[in-house]
């Protein structure tokens, strides 16, 4: 009897030494997507189960079009990709036909969503030469049923703080 409980006692020890607060998730969860803050949380949820993550921002800087790729094991797991576009441009031009399924718009048209995706579109004049409004999307590559919810808490704080690290006016 003695001999289970100590058997009992060393399996749970052991259980308890390899398991980790990001179920799936062997590497630390970031704070951000390539340098711009986001919601830790909800990246935690969307990114996928794996043992290393990298985040690739290529060779465009931000008032470029930068992108941001985050690998996990290897594997494209989220997207932010950034467009310049000329004055005028709006977030229903980000979708002229080609329309994804599931788009929804929020907080009266500041934001769009759909089953995989977020985006937004925000003024910003004289910070690239690329043009004066830069579109902004956050895709979950691997998405489920949960993936558009997620997405669309993180865009409201992860829009702001891209649009503050361009450095646009108000």
């Amino acid at each position: 009897m003695q001999s289970l409980l100590v058997a009992a006692c060393l399996a749970t020890a052991l259980t308890a030494c390899g398991s980790s607060d990001d179920e799936g998730l062997s590497y630390p969860v970031p704070d951000n997507i390539c340098g711009i803050p986001a919601d830790k949380e909800v990246l935690k949820s969307l990114l996928d189960d794996g043992d290393k993550l990298e985040q690739d921002t290529g060779h465009f800087s931000l008032a470029e079009g930068q992108f941001c790729h985050m690998y996990v094991d290897g594997n494209e797991s989220v997207i932010s990709d950034a467009g310049w576009h000329e004055n005028g441009y709006e977030l229903r031009d980000l979708f002229q036909g080609n329309e994804p399924e599931g788009l929804r718009y929020l907080k009266g048209g500041a934001y769009a969503s759909w089953d995989r995706g977020v985006a937004t579109v925000i003024s910003c004049p004289r910070v690239s030469e690329e043009g004066d409004v830069v579109s902004v999307e956050v895709r979950d590559m691997n998405w489920n049923e949960e993936s558009q919810v997620l997405l669309e808490k993180l865009a409201p704080s992860y829009f702001d703080a891209y649009k503050k690290r361009l450095g646009c006016q108000s």
